[in-house]
């Protein structure tokens, strides 16, 4: 990381308040803390302008300091949603794109962050948003200079994609539809896209490896052709990286997945049908699994884009099905597993996906290392967020439980704090 884009980094992750307004120190007052990595007991934290400036048992209360007393909740490190779509939300996917405008996608996108923020979740990276606008960036903006309430956002404003391989179905070929993905061709053009969202204000950068809008290479579950060659794919990764950007992704196949991994993708997002060999691959070059496990059984269970078809339900169970094996393979590998929830019709609902990758085998330890540090590693903010230690931004949040023996309990929280500001306290109302 280069000194200017560190200097950078710390303005994004805490607002500095204006000489002369410096605010009085916080004392938070704790029992069981997890610190992003292992379990401690009977820790406190001080918090100065936003950032932990001390973290240890035994702390005394700085003079003039505003004590928090969460001694009876289990704190830790607010949430990292790593796949998102915050400016996507309930109702029909067809009309959000064709009948409303960017400005009222903005605006559904500033309730969703609230809501989000209010879950715990106090970073997300988001992955595109279908034609609407820069409305990630700006919402991004508005919530780092505290103009709205929110989690810090990552935007990849839209992903790139080949013509033709990414968009809305079921029209005829005649509808000029508005296209939802930055559409490129050849290592040029991707060249030429990547730069484009360089120059918009993107934080990563998504490429679609391969879409069922193309064409569907299995009738039994979801699936979807090849796209990008690998010489457009490595044109991708090279401009992004060579921008200081990440790259995610999407894939479903197992062929898809290993020409990403080889071409220097840094996270795999999605991977329903991966094999060993594949994670084993992934573990040895850094590369990152976010499953977004959660978002096909709600679309199976009829809870997003509904569908009364007998076969498009069966077909939905076996992707379920296929992509639960995939997961529970990931888990006997040493591959880095993040937490994604992909569940944008249902904002607020963010850490469902914690207790879903718990049930299907992730120990809970894990499952809360794969929403904190662990993500805070795939975003490029490790050691700034998803940790509770000294230097880090203040982002704490107190569960009703031990989430070690209630998972659950990460959908329940009664205290979300971000850089030092409450965003929720139920305790008010208890």
């Amino acid at each position: 990381m280069t000194a200017a884009l560190a200097i950078v980094l710390l303005a994004f992750l805490v607002r500095v308040p204006a000489a002369g307004a410096e605010e009085p120190p916080t004392y938070v007052k704790c029992g069981r803390v997890f610190d992003g990595t292992s379990f401690r007991e009977g820790l406190a934290v001080v918090v100065r302008g936003g950032v932990i400036a001390d973290v240890a048992a035994g702390l005394p209360v700085p003079e003039g300091a505003l004590v928090l007393d969460l001694s009876a909740f289990t704190v830790i490190p607010g949430l990292i949603d790593a796949h998102t779509h915050i400016a996507l939300h309930p109702g029909s996917y067809d009309d959000q794109i064709l009948r409303e405008t960017p400005e009222l996608r903005a605006i559904h996108a500033t309730v969703n962050a609230r809501a989000t923020l209010e879950a715990g979740i106090t970073t997300i990276r988001d992955l595109g948003n279908e034609v609407a606008g820069f409305a990630d960036v700006a919402l991004r903006d508005a919530i780092a200079r505290g103009v709205v309430p929110g989690p810090r956002i990552l935007a990849a404003i839209q992903p790139v994609s080949a013509s033709g391989s990414y968009g809305l179905v079921g029209f005829s070929p005649y509808v000029k539809l508005p296209s939802i993905a930055y559409e490129a061709d050849g290592p040029s053009e991707v060249r030429r896209r990547v730069r484009d969202l360089v120059h918009h204000g993107a934080d990563v950068v998504k490429v679609y490896m391969e879409s069922f809008e193309k064409r569907e290479t299995r009738t039994d579950v979801l699936s979807g052709a090849r796209t990008y060659s690998d010489e457009e794919l490595l044109a991708l990764v090279d401009e992004a990286h060579a921008a200081g950007l990440r790259v995610a992704a999407h894939t479903y196949s197992d062929e898809a997945a290993r020409r990403a991994v080889q071409a220097g993708v840094d996270s795999i997002e999605h991977g329903l049908y991966l094999s060993e060999e594949t994670f084993r691959r992934m573990a040895e070059r850094g590369v990152a699994y976010v499953p977004t496990l959660l978002v096909y059984e709600l679309w199976r269970d009829g809870k997003i884009f509904p569908t009364s078809s007998a076969e498009t339900r069966a077909k939905l169970q076996r992707t379920v099905e296929e992509h639960t094996a995939s997961f529970r393979r990931a888990l006997a590998t040493p591959v880095r597993i993040v937490m994604g929830s992909d569940t944008f019709e249902l904002p607020g609902t963010n850490a469902q996906e914690i207790t879903v990758m718990v049930r299907h085998g992730m120990s809970p330890l894990e499952a809360l290392r794969s929403s904190t540090s662990r993500a805070a590693d795939l975003l490029g903010l490790g050691k700034s967020v998803g940790v509770i230690e000294k230097g880090a931004a203040a982002d704490l949040v107190a569960l009703p439980a031990d989430p070690l023996a209630e998972i659950a309990a990460v959908t329940r929280p009664v205290v979300v704090i971000k850089a030092g500001k409450i965003a929720l306290d139920k305790r008010k109302s208890s």
